[in-house]
């Protein structure tokens, strides 16, 4: 039997009444099917009715959850938790991750991954724009797996290639990114079994023992292992949770956990989550440990020290004693922070005779005068403590006696550099008190002194002088001993007398090393006139130098200047250096005009433009050791031959060139630049301007000698003969244009000339020094004259600038010719004719780049 079935009308409507039966109601199907078709529209239209009250509800949910999480990320909640933690680490430098927009360490969105087969070391990516090469990310999938992984190369706009090949095959739905938590808004990530999290590269500062992350995250057995990596440490470096606290301000389930962060400078974080899932609700980095206390990791304690001085058992002990530790270690790598020593008269020290109290960082205590007694026996102990707050244990106890008297030479204190110095160049000085003697007399036979890392021992010191006869109260630390980058080192030191031997260690003093070691020597201009100048040798403070002839000998850049053979050429060479000049803002001679080189680029510090060539830097030049001379047509460099003279710049340009014969090259003239960087390494080993009161007068009378006639030799400066006198040089590279402007060669050594700022002065007695900078020059990096004078006794730097005002283009000579006189000197320079216009007296010098 066929059944029939009743369907929804095509519009079915809400009916909100329906016939009533009764008894004499008739049993057809014409009397109930209108009644079940009713009912059956009311069915489907409440149906369609509530799907569709279900996509609303949908939609206005998604609206209510999208402005939640705003409210959550812009205002009270997010803004109050970062306001709060500002407050509790205020003095902090400190960064935040909130995982909100605007407080979060996260960098980059998600790069959706289309493929990458396991074993090979590429993968495909919807794109690589984002992605850097030498940073690490996070390769994730919608199932929970995650991978660290570091771009060597990005190879398409597609496709980029990984450090280490894939360990498994990644499909469409992976992708790269810096985390894998689950953000579920502003301080609510949940971090899986697993999962992994990368920063953005933050800076906390530079301080040498570094800074502390607090996690704030769930109180369980999991693990949230912290890593790190800056331009020290450039692998990744696990720091351990020292501390963790809960309560005052920490909701219930939760802890936040303190670790100490040694990074400086810019860096990044990661965390590896193992053991068991938890919430993580903020990481906050900051500049330094917070100092708040907590339950102490005990597996990041410092470990026990061991005590080596005075030795186990030790016998006729003097008064004072210096109290040593073996070393300091930290199962964290914690710097240590402090140092605690105890004295007792019994093993238990159930009574203490003395306490040192809280010392800073260091592995000694010289013991003060009226503790001990002659003839006892006493028992010393001590403990470390770290940055993080962390104390070890008390060593175990070590007995010593005693001497029947105390007669002893006394221990020294070693007076500089002074405790905690920072900035510590690569040679420091170390200094001690006077000798002394208690009880007696004797006198000074040598001394001991020592260099320890922070991080090291004295039995393995960065340097150990030994007996040394010679340096007793003082000692250069010797060169390639400390190294740069804000180390931070030990020193101690020891007197032997001559008769009572050896005193005790001295105290120790903390240095930390510079972040470079450049070799900074400047000169300052402290009075403009009186004739020459008052000048004054500057270190990198603007403080007097004090120096001597092995300070330039052993300075990298003045040592570099040597003698060499180049194509059968005397050739001098000038290494590469740079340069800084201005105005002194503080010191001794703050206002006055400086001049400084460094042989490493600093800070305010560039390249002198003598060793730009084409557009590159070079590593030097070579400048002729004699007066030009000519040999077969080509300029020479050469002992013994005069100097050639007369002559213009058109013909000396050619015979300069025409050393470029035979595969030799680069031979030229030497331009005004070169002749500068010369003028200012000179000007700074001799101390002041005025060559020939200073070093020697140069040839002054009669007819140009030979190159290697005593007055030519005598006139020179680090094997550069007849700097001044004899002849005049011409320069290249530096002129005066029709309008009295100063013209100069672009400081990128492309031979372009570019007008200055600066104009001739009147007279020809230079005062001042100019200042003029613009586009492609800069004249404070030369001794052209900013203000003149016509009297003598009142120039900077004891010569003349003597610049004929004239029509026409006037080109450059150097250091003065015999018959001048006075006007003679390193910084003489004329500037009179032009290129084809001949001088008596006039010649020039060979360069090579």
């Amino acid at each position: 039997m066929t059944q029939t079935t009743l369907t929804p009308s095509d519009a079915p409507a809400l009916t909100t009444s329906l016939p009533a039966l009764t008894t004499s109601s008739v049993a057809h199907p014409d009397t109930w099917n209108p009644t079940h078709q009713a009912l059956l529209d009311n069915d489907a239209y409440l149906n369609a009715t509530l799907a569709s009250l279900s996509d609303s509800t949908d939609t206005r949910v998604g609206e209510l959850d999208a402005r939640v999480s705003g409210v959550e990320a812009t205002s009270s909640v997010a803004v109050q938790r970062a306001v709060s933690l500002d407050w509790l680490y205020r003095g902090n430098r400190v960064a935040f991750e909130l995982f909100t927009p605007g407080y979060t360490l996260i960098d980059l969105a998600p790069v959706p991954v289309t493929g990458g087969v396991n074993g090979d070391d590429s993968l495909d990516v919807a794109s690589t724009a984002s992605l850097r090469v030498g940073d690490y990310y996070v390769l994730a999938d919608a199932g929970g797996t995650a991978a660290l992984v570091l771009v060597s190369a990005i190879l398409s706009a597609t496709r980029l290639r990984l450090s280490a090949n894939l360990g498994r095959d990644w499909t469409a739905g992976a992708t790269l990114s810096r985390s894998s938590l689950d953000v579920r808004g502003a301080a609510n990530a949940v971090a899986a079994v697993g999962d992994l999290y990368l920063s953005r590269p933050i800076n906390i500062g530079t301080d040498l023992d570094g800074g502390a992350v607090v996690l704030r995250r769930t109180l369980n057995a999991g693990e949230a292992r912290l890593y790190y990596r800056d331009a020290y440490q450039t692998t990744w470096r696990e720091c351990g949770w020292s501390v963790r606290r809960q309560g005052d301000g920490v909701p219930a389930g939760f802890a936040d956990y303190e670790y100490m962060l040694p990074m400086r400078g810019d860096g990044a974080l990661r965390l590896d989550i193992s053991g068991e899932p938890m919430t993580i609700h903020h990481l906050v980095a900051l500049g330094a440990p917070t100092g708040l206390g907590g339950f102490i990791n005990p597996a990041q304690r410092p470990n026990t020290p061991t005590l080596s001085v005075p030795a186990a058992a030790a016998t006729s002990i003097m008064e004072r004693p210096t109290l040593a530790l073996a070393g300091y270690s930290s199962p964290a790598n914690n710097a240590q922070a402090a140092v605690q020593f105890q004295l007792s008269v019994t093993a238990d020290f159930a009574a203490v005779l003395h306490d040192s109290g809280e010392l800073p960082a260091g592995l000694s205590y010289p013991l003060p005068a009226g503790v001990l007694a002659v003839g006892k026996t006493y028992q010393v102990r001590a403990r470390v403590r770290d940055v993080a707050g962390l104390w070890s244990d008390w060593s175990a106890a070590s007995a010593f006696t005693t001497a029947a008297s105390f007669v002893y030479v006394a221990t020294p204190t070693l007076t500089g550099p002074a405790m905690n110095a920072v900035d510590i160049p690569e040679q420091p000085t170390l200094a001690s008190s006077p000798f002394a003697v208690s009880g007696a007399t004797d006198t000074h036979a040598a001394s001991q002194w020592q260099i320890r890392s922070a991080a090291g021992s004295y039995a393995a010191p960065v340097w150990d002088s030994g007996t040394d006869t010679v340096n007793k109260t003082s000692v250069v630390t010797p060169a390639g001993k400390l190294q740069p980058g804000q180390n931070s080192y030990f020193l101690r030191v020891r007197h032997q007398g001559a008769a009572k031997g050896w005193s005790d260690w001295s105290n120790e003093i903390r240095i930390t090393t510079k972040t470079q070691f450049a070799n900074v020597i400047g000169i300052v201009l402290a009075q403009t006139g009186g004739g020459a100048g008052t000048w004054r040798r500057i270190d990198e403070n603007g403080n007097d130098r004090v120096t001597d002839a092995s300070f330039f000998n052993t300075h990298p850049v003045y040592g570099a200047v040597s003698d060499v053979t180049i194509d059968g050429q005397a050739m001098v060479r000038i290494p590469a250096f740079y340069v800084k000049t201005g105005t002194l803002a503080a010191g001794p001679y703050a206002g006055r005009r400086f001049w400084s080189i460094s042989d490493q680029p600093l800070p305010g510090y560039a390249l002198h433009p003598a060793f730009m060539v084409d557009g590159a830097p070079v590593g030097q030049f070579w400048v002729g050791k004699y007066q030009g001379a000519m040999v077969a047509q080509s300029l020479s460099s050469v002992a013994g031959l005069s100097p050639l003279n007369p002559t213009n710049f058109n013909n000396v340009r050619v015979y300069a060139a025409n050393r470029n014969v035979g595969g030799a090259s680069g031979f030229s003239l030497w331009n005004y630049h070169q002749l500068s960087a010369i003028q200012l390494l000179a000007l700074i080993e001799f101390g002041g301007a005025d060559s020939q009161a200073l070093v020697a007068p140069g040839h002054l009378s009669g007819a140009p000698v030979g190159t290697n006639a005593p007055a030519n030799l005598a006139a020179s400066w680090r094997g550069v003969t007849g700097l001044w006198g004899n002849v005049f040089q011409l320069v290249e590279g530096l002129r005066i244009a029709p309008d009295d402007s100063i013209q100069i060669w672009d400081n990128r050594g492309t031979r372009n000339w570019v007008t200055t700022s600066a104009k001739i002065g009147p007279f020809p007695v230079p005062v001042t020094f100019s200042t003029a900078q613009g586009t492609g020059y800069d004249l404070s990096l030369t001794f052209v004259p900013g203000t003149t004078s016509n009297m003598v006794t009142d120039s900077s730097n004891g010569d003349y600038f003597n610049a004929k005002q004239t029509a026409g283009y006037r080109v450059a000579m150097h250091g003065g010719a015999a018959g001048y006189s006075n006007a003679v000197g390193l910084f003489c320079l004329y500037l009179l004719g032009d290129d084809a216009e001949v001088f008596g007296g006039t010649g020039s010098r060979l360069v090579k780049v």
